[in-house]
């Protein structure tokens, strides 16, 4: 099948769909312009399995927007701005709607970005409006729990759907059938559901909730039976990143209908201690990596995506402020949530202003040769600063001018 999912002045992307794999190719009297989004994506993201194949669009990958699609249009247009104009914009809104949690994860990096007065509703569209101004074509809800919100629809349903794709990640307790149905019915796109484990009650103890898993696999399969998108977030950690726990994963997500398994690795913050034995090495990232490409290569089941691989500097570079913005709980703007540095607020300044500070930062100003969490520049300036921030639960840590 052939799928036409942009046009341009003098090209057209298009995708060769066969069944759930899909190749992009260009053409046109201009194509060349935009060659190297087809090149890329078909030596990364392809991987031989796309997350969806439906009546009306592919889905490649929770990472972007359905193609074809408005999002997706200004995706395309971000990244022909990035590489003729050398102009970057925030691509993906992260809002951590609250800092309130029923559970207690043993690896939660939101550990210490609280406070209060938590952003309001109007205050939360006016930034959403802000980002979408600014280019982004990716909104998504997190927390603490954004399910505790209980203007969480009316957020969801502010989000033009022309402009940006909506994403909720969620611990899964709230999800029953009725949710689930709200959250369609407000426009969500992808629902994410976390799993620390294939098995309950290694999950339940390590999130500090009985129940917990159930919940959020029973939250997940109906999420899939409505419609929605459905993605479960895995953090991988030197103690869960065995064959075993990942084949039993990938069997109980086909299980429950999962489109895509996505992979994050534990960074250092929050509860998570920084100790070298408490971070993956690199047999970790290479068994991961062979789990991925072997799956990939399965024609049922869910795609499985390492969002980590991308931020590779040979493929697209550390995201953190300069595709990512991220928004705490009371408005201060970040980076990333794994560099709790603010750069101001939400009720002093526009995100215009946030980002442009970003942006003339040392640490994001310059090409990123690794994560910036493992950046020597970082970790020698600011790592001392943010440990005590957390011990004293006052995150994000103001950057001075």
């Amino acid at each position: 099948m052939e799928l036409s999912i942009y046009k341009g002045p003098g090209f057209e992307i298009l995708f060769d769909v066969d069944g759930r794999s899909a190749q992009m190719r260009t053409r046109g009297a201009l194509s060349k312009l935009v060659e190297h989004i087809a090149e890329g994506f078909n030596a990364h993201a392809a991987l031989e399995k796309v997350a969806a194949v439906r009546e009306e669009d592919v889905v490649i990958s929770n990472l972007m927007p359905p193609a074809p699609s408005g999002p997706f249009n200004r995706l395309v247009k971000a990244q022909i701005k990035r590489l003729l104009l050398r102009k970057s914009i925030p691509e993906s809104l992260m809002l951590l709607t609250t800092g309130k949690c029923q559970c207690k994860c043993k690896h939660c990096i939101v550990y210490g970005i609280e406070g209060e007065p938590e952003l309001s509703t109007k205050e939360l569209y006016y930034v959403i409006d802000q980002a979408l101004e600014l280019g982004a074509y990716h909104v998504s809800f997190e927390g603490g729990e954004p399910t505790l919100r209980d203007d969480i629809f009316d957020l969801i349903e502010h989000v033009d759907a022309n402009m940006a794709s909506t994403h909720l990640i969620t611990n899964g307790l709230r999800l029953t059938k009725e949710y689930v149905r709200k959250l369609k019915n407000a426009g969500l796109v992808y629902l994410h559901v976390s799993l620390d484990s294939p098995y309950q009650e290694e999950h339940d103890e390590f999130r500090g909730v009985e129940g917990t898993f159930e919940k959020a696999s029973t939250g997940v399969k109906y999420g899939v039976e409505e419609g929605l998108i459905g993605i479960v977030e895995y953090t991988a950690t030197p103690y869960d990143s065995d064959f075993e726990r990942l084949e039993d994963l990938y069997k109980h997500c086909s299980s429950l209908g999962v489109h895509e398994i996505l992979i994050d690795e534990v960074v250092p913050g929050g509860r998570w201690e920084y100790r070298d034995d408490n971070l993956l090495k690199r047999e970790d990232y290479e068994r991961l990596a062979e789990f991925q490409n072997e799956a990939n290569k399965r024609k049922s089941g869910p795609r499985v995506s390492s969002s980590y691989s991308y931020r590779d500097p040979n493929i697209m570079g550390c995201f953190a402020g300069r595709r990512w913005m991220w928004i705490s709980p009371i408005g201060e703007v970040m980076p990333c949530l794994h560099i709790p540095l603010s750069f101001g607020n939400v009720r002093d300044l526009s995100l215009k202003s946030a980002w442009k500070k970003i942006r003339r930062h040392p640490l994001f100003r310059k090409k990123p040769e690794t994560c910036t969490w493992r950046d020597p520049q970082y970790r020698e300036n600011y790592f001392g600063d943010i440990r005590n921030a957390i011990e004293e639960e006052r995150l994000p840590y103001r950057v001075e001018e």
